[in-house]
């Protein structure tokens, strides 16, 4: 099958779901990247695909933001907007022409205005989640008006075009299953893969909790200060000698400000295996959002023993005192916290079932499968992969 895999970045290990993805394409498939760059160094990323030939539209910020202003002044979606420079849809109707590729693969949201300029050929988007529930959630409780503001604009916005594309039989990729309610029509789940080492034992020698976490995201930030607000206190009092090791990218000042007092930041890491690697337990604070948790997946695939938000384990479909512990009010994530960084026999099988979950649902063979499911019937082929 030939797959033309568009993107508006570059797939890479900061975005290791749609990296992963093209990775499992082109390996059984004939595929072509058609992408955005904003500079140098993302052309260099995008050497480093597992394609031949990517083709590249430029897409400074600078352009990026006047288009956003076009859409919001528009009635369109500031998403959309971000990611359509004028020669984009020139570029990708040339590819449809030239290469004549039997299904078009777009990537997340940003590419949603794509779906048309692609006809006749099949489209199959990825959009990973209806990204318009987080942008309502963000009008009712941003952390501030202006990401209220922007949650009242962009969420209508983003549903009326997930609507349409629905409506269209537009075929659709969630990493998680529709919580609440059944599936929408036309969609299928493909998880996000994540093989991570489980950690060695004997490694913990101390008390550690981790939170890993891309720190320019508002809903982790807004976690975490929650988190050492209303939480770390008592658990300071109820574990002597417990750290509280913060992990992730572009921190900003309100989180820089927390480093002291048993809390330790480590921005910009190259990678977080090491820091799974060392951690007794993990945490997932994270009270608004859609999706499944990245970071939920990788502390459990590494065997580390995790507290969760209720709203992160719905989302997961992961059970409390099995997989991971539950917790919502502060008095809870202290107790479970003790009870996990204080009795080693709990922690461990927790740390099994956990193990046992995420290669069940986010392993390359599990993703695999899934992934030839949601492309089964589209295209000349029955489905992308092999199934295993």
């Amino acid at each position: 099958m030939r797959i033309l895999f568009v993107a508006p970045w570059i797939p890479s290990p900061e975005r290791p779901r749609s990296l992963i993805l093209l990775r499992m394409l082109a390996e059984e498939h004939e595929v072509r990247f058609l992408g955005l760059v904003k500079n140098d160094a993302e052309r260099a990323l995008a050497a480093q695909l597992p394609v031949a030939d990517p083709v590249l539209v430029p897409n400074p910020t600078s352009g990026s933001m006047v288009r956003s202003l076009g859409a919001l002044i528009a009635g369109q979606s500031l998403q959309t907007g971000y990611a359509n420079p004028s020669a984009l849809v020139p570029a990708l109707r040339q590819e449809i022409e030239s290469w004549r590729p039997d299904v078009v693969h777009l990537n997340v949201f940003r590419s949603a205005h794509l779906v048309e300029a692609a006809a006749p050929v099949p489209v199959i988007i990825d959009l990973d989640e209806f990204r318009s529930e987080y942008y309502n959630q963000l009008a009712v409780n941003g952390a501030n008006p202006v990401w209220r503001v922007l949650g009242r604009i962009e969420g209508p916005r983003m549903a009326a075009r997930e609507q349409q594309m629905v409506r269209n039989g537009v075929r659709i990729i969630l990493s998680g299953p529709e919580v609440p309610g059944p599936p929408t029509p036309g969609t299928s789940v493909v998880r996000s893969p994540c093989d991570f080492p489980l950690r060695e034992p004997g490694r913990v020698t101390a008390p550690v909790v981790l939170f890993v976490g891309r720190l320019s995201y508002e809903a982790n930030v807004v976690g975490l200060r929650w988190f050492v607000d209303n939480c770390w206190p008592a658990l300071k009092a109820a574990v002597p000698g417990v750290t509280l090791r913060v992990v992730g990218a572009d921190p900003p000042p309100v989180v820089r400000a927390m480093a002291g007092d048993g809390i330790e930041l480590h921005a910009n890491v190259p990678r977080v295996t090491p820091y799974y690697a060392e951690a007794t337990a993990a945490i997932a604070p994270i009270f608004r959002g859609t999706g499944i948790q990245l970071k939920l997946i990788q502390s459990l695939a590494s065997g580390v023993p995790t507290v969760i938000s209720s709203t992160v384990a719905e989302r997961a479909g992961v059970r409390d005192r099995v997989h991971v512990r539950v917790a919502d009010e502060p008095a809870q994530w202290v107790a479970a916290l003790r009870d996990l960084l204080t009795d080693p026999r709990s922690a461990e099988a927790m740390s099994a079932a956990g193990r046992e979950w995420a290669v069940a649902e986010h392993g390359t063979e599990a993703v695999k499968r899934q992934l030839a499911a949601a492309y089964e019937g589209i295209g000349p082929e029955a489905s992308a992969t092999p199934a295993a």
